[in-house]
């Protein structure tokens, strides 16, 4: 399967070479990968990417080119002698950019850019992106002459010496005649809509620039050499770049229409939908995972299709959202941050390229000039006595799970002023006064304490709608929604396991270790694919019980040797607090049960140990090199800083734990619905999608029986929305106690009647790095196109966009309608999804029961399929004839009822299916 991938991406990445239909530009930091995969050709600024940027350009099938300027270095005299290339320099230089013009023919600045050349190949560049080609031109009269033959003499050696780089000039007219074949395509700035630098503004194209290109033009033409246009526009005129894409392409260019710097998504061929949300949030009120926004409304944005990005207040990117953010989230109840006067400015730029913003729970704004531009205003004082219910919007305040009440603390004292920008959805009347603590316009929204949430104890209900309110202000539109819920039309099953509590004792007959129960009343009899992990410290020679170690690892290798088993580790001592002396520092806080497990002669946690030393000690001494440790389930607080989840993905273990989704019938509140996705400079935090069986039983005090209330949880996240599959996680100690053997018994036998796909968690985990990374863009046909699905395979369709079209699209293999949802089944993470007013009537997968990995229409009614599983295969197919199925040349008889045929194979591997309908 690797390889065919691998010669996929290849043939894909040798088409784009060839010639590009798009072709995106990125300078700044942090590229946004999986959009600019979106292009066949993607041109970064090398400072900006790192090797593994590069790598993962290319393996989705983009071709990455390193920006290299030829004409021109960017720094200044000290710049030149701290990088030994004083002598290189000109004796001009470009004021407009800050930059020195370099000599072309001096050796030591052509060194310079042939080695450079040979590094960024190294660095995993197919390509560089030439600029700065025709600034010889501002040197002395009598010496461009020159320096025109140095500049093609330079180009036509790193040709000869990099034959495996293209080069992508940008102009270069003055040498293109003598380099014949050298050029993979040349870019032309500003065609209609330029940059003047020297003055900093757009400025229109004179009609005279482009009629003196025109001859250029024509020749490259004439030779089929691709010509990309960049033209520039500001980021909020979104529209207007979008007219000017259609108009270039028609002109017969690749266009791309983007900002000077190069720093924002623009718009070309074809245009990324942006599917990223930014929150941002107050890092004096601690840090991101104790947010109430992170914690309550994450995991609704998440549902919603989006990625979110969490930024603290103080630390705000500058530079243009619009292109690649949807909208920004603003949750932070301490007022205006320290430096309020740079926050204003950014939330001014927002409003000025037209990225929504919605503010929740509190307003970080005194700013009258800005709250004028929202249409709001602060009152001269906050209410007093009991106001009267002037209006509300029923569909977004009162509706949703808490009701209306008329709530007076900490009540802002904001008003509406302008009802053309900004229309009142709560309004109380109050001395005369209208409050408006909730409120929607074009430029977003508020919804602010005491009207988010009603608090009670330690449990919560929204006022607002969540889900509407976010939809309203920021203008979110119906987009086909990257989902990890199902799967083939299933929903997704998980079992993982914590390894605490495998040395205790079960209460049957016997008393068998924990290990031993769960094994043999678990995991051997259910048919799904179980992730397990074990704690050193509790089953190791070196752990707290060294003379137990002889009886309890044969357990542990029994359990890794079962083949619906996948390998994990839990860490040696089983760290209680991954950062302590943040945890110390909160209010409250009790290290209850100390900091680590009580081993002796280990008294500080050492992180190395407990990642590396005990996934070495598994795999050396527990499993097979056939086998080896899969994951990392934290433990104890599950809250890693960025350093130690780096630690994890160095070693080759992908994580999860942590977060704490449990909804039960007492308490059926979505605030209660953790993110599953904590963005860290050192990697994606993944939460446990549901929280196991010790919250449920009190910190497993009792009753043991509690654990029944994940089955309200598994119920609650499926109707009416499904927010979550079905996601069982526990530890040993659940196979100590009559009571939770029973419990986990049910739970089982729930699960089993719902026909579940089942995954081991690490396949899990790469469905959710396609939720977290996926990208949408629209074609100029109106198809979508996907990129950085990983082991994603579903969308989910609003059912106003239509059902797929599967004569147009490509790698989507079918639909299955429920009440939840309208799931698209997709065989391939590179996928293109048309759509069309009604259902296709072709063959179509329903559902099944195991991960897709092919599924090729052949004609109207005959399709190659594939499956990829770890149990025989159950699927079904909807079609208007009769369907017969054979593999590797067998065929099998399906039973069909009500336009579906379902089909049960007794192999779980299927390479050469073939479906025939008529």
């Amino acid at each position: 399967m690797a390889r065919s991938i691998g010669l996929a991406v290849l043939l894909f990445a040798s088409v784009a070479l060839a010639k590009p239909s798009s072709v995106a530009f990125w300078y700044a930091d942090q590229p946004p990968l999986a959009e600019l995969a979106q292009f066949d050709w993607a041109v970064l600024e090398p400072g900006h990417a790192s090797a593994a940027d590069v790598s993962y350009l290319k393996t989705q099938g983009s071709v990455p080119f390193a920006y290299l300027s030829v004409g021109e270095f960017d720094g200044d005299a000290t710049d030149l002698a701290s990088t030994g290339l004083s002598d290189g320099a000109s004796s001009v230089r470009n004021d407009a950019w800050s930059s020195q013009v370099m000599d072309l023919g001096s050796p030591v600045w052509r060194k310079h850019l042939l080695e450079r050349a040979t590094e960024l190949r190294q660095q995993g560049y197919d390509g560089l992106f030439l600029d700065t080609l025709d600034s010889f031109q501002m040197q002395a009269e009598d010496q461009r002459d020159a320096q025109r033959q140095a500049l093609a003499s330079l180009l036509a050696e790193m040709h000869r010496r990099e034959p495996g780089l293209k080069l992508f000039f940008n102009r270069g007219f003055e040498v293109l005649p003598e380099l014949p074949g050298v050029a993979s395509a040349v870019a032309v700035e500003s065609i209609h809509s330029g940059w003047d630098a020297a003055s900093s503004r757009y400025r229109e194209v004179p009609q005279e620039d482009r009629e003196w290109l025109q001859p250029h033009l024509e020749k490259l033409r004439a030779q089929g050499t691709p010509i990309v246009a960049i033209d520039y526009l500001p980021p909020e005129s979104r529209d207007q770049a979008r007219a000017l894409a259609a108009r270039l392409k028609a002109e017969g260019f690749i266009p791309y229409v983007t900002t000077p710097a190069l720093d924002s998504l623009g718009v070309g061929a074809l245009e990324v939908q942006p599917r990223r949300l930014a929150l941002v949030y107050d890092p004096r009120e601690g840090d991101l995972e104790l947010n109430p926004g992170h914690i309550h409304l994450g995991g609704l944005l998440e549902y919603l299709g989006y990625r979110i990005d969490y930024w603290p207040s103080d630390s705000l990117p500058q530079r243009p959202l619009k292109g690649l953010y949807a909208g920004v989230v603003i949750w932070m109840t301490s007022g205006p941050p320290e430096a309020s006067d740079a926050f204003d400015a950014w939330l001014d730029a927002r409003v000025d390229e037209q990225v929504p913003i919605a503010f929740l729970a509190g307003l970080p704004v005194d700013n009258d000039s800005l709250l004028q531009r929202l249409g709001m205003r602060t009152l001269s004082q906050p209410l007093r006595g009991t106001p009267t219910l002037e209006s509300h919007d029923r569909t977004l305040v009162g509706s949703f799970e808490a009701p209306l009440t008329i709530r007076t603390r900490d009540l802002p004292a904001l008003t509406v002023t302008d009802p053309q920008r900004t229309t009142a959805a709560l309004v109380l009347q109050g001395d005369g006064r209208r409050y408006v603590p909730v409120a929607t316009g074009p430029w977003g929204g508020v919804a602010l304490a005491p009207y988010v949430l009603e608090e009670a104890l330690d449990h919560r209900r929204w006022i607002i709608d969540p889900f509407a309110f976010v939809q309203r202000a920021l203008g979110l539109p119906p987009l086909p929604s990257p989902d990890a819920t199902t799967e083939n039309g299933r929903r997704i099953a998980t079992v993982h396991i914590d390894g605490d509590g495998f040395v205790s004792r079960a209460e049957v007959p016997g008393t068998p270790y924990a290990g031993q129960q769960v094994l043999e009343d678990f995991i051997k009899p259910y048919p799904f694919l179980t992730s397990v992990s074990v704690i050193e410290g509790e089953v190791g020679p070196k752990g707290m019980y060294p003379h137990l170690a002889r009886e309890l690892e044969p357990i542990a290798r029994k359990i890794f040797a079962d083949s619906k088993v996948e390998v994990a580790s839990h860490t040696f001592s089983h760290p209680f607090f991954w950062q302590p002396d943040k945890a110390s520092q909160r209010e409250g806080f009790e290290a209850q049960y100390g900091y680590k497990m009580a081993i002796p002669g280990y008294d500080k946690v050492d992180l190395r140990r407990e990642v590396v030393g005990t996934r070495d000690y598994i795999n050396e001494r527990l499993t097979t090199s056939d086998k080896p440790v899969k994951m990392i389930f934290w433990s104890g607080d599950a809250l890693p800083d960025a350093a130690t989840i780096k630690l994890a993905y160095d070693s080759g273990l992908p994580n999860v734990n942590g977060g704490n989704t449990a909804l039960t019938k007492a308490f059926p509140s979505l605030t209660g619905l953790y993110p599953l996705i904590r963005p860290t400079s050192g990697g994606v935090h993944y939460y446990a999608p549901i929280i196991n069986e010790n919250v449920y039983t009190n910190l497993w005090t009792g009753p043991y029986y509690g654990f029944r209330g994940v089955l309200d949880t598994f119920e609650l996240t499926d109707q009416p929305r499904r927010l979550r599959g079905l996601h069982l996680y526990y530890h040993f100690y659940s196979g100590t106690k009559q009571a939770s053997i029973r419990t986990m018994h049910e739970i089982y036998r729930t699960m089993l009647k719902q026909q579940p796909l089942s995954l081991w968690m690490s396949d899990y985990v790469t469905r959710l790095e396609g939720l977290h990374q996926a990208s949408l863009a629209k074609r100029a046909d109106g198809a979508w196109q996907l990129r950085g699905l990983n082991g994603l395979r579903t969308l989910r369709l609003d059912p106003a966009l239509g059902w797929p079209d599967l004569a147009r699209s490509r790698g989507v293999a079918g639909v299955r309608d429920l009440p939840q949802g309208r799931y698209v089944h997709l065989s391939d993470p590179n996928a293109v999804l048309a759509l069309r007013a009604t259902r296709d009537p072709r063959p179509a997968l329903e559902e099944a029961n195991l991960p897709l990995s092919g599924w090729s229409y052949r004609g109207e009614n005959q399709v190659a399929f594939s499956f990829r599983g770890d149990m025989p295969l159950h699927f079904s197919v909807r079609a208007s004839g009769t369907c017969r199925v054979t593999v590797a040349g067998k065929p099998y008889h399906g039973q069909g009822a009500n336009g579906l045929w379902n089909f049960e194979l007794p192999m779980k591997q299927v390479r050469d299916g073939q479906l025939v309908c008529n």
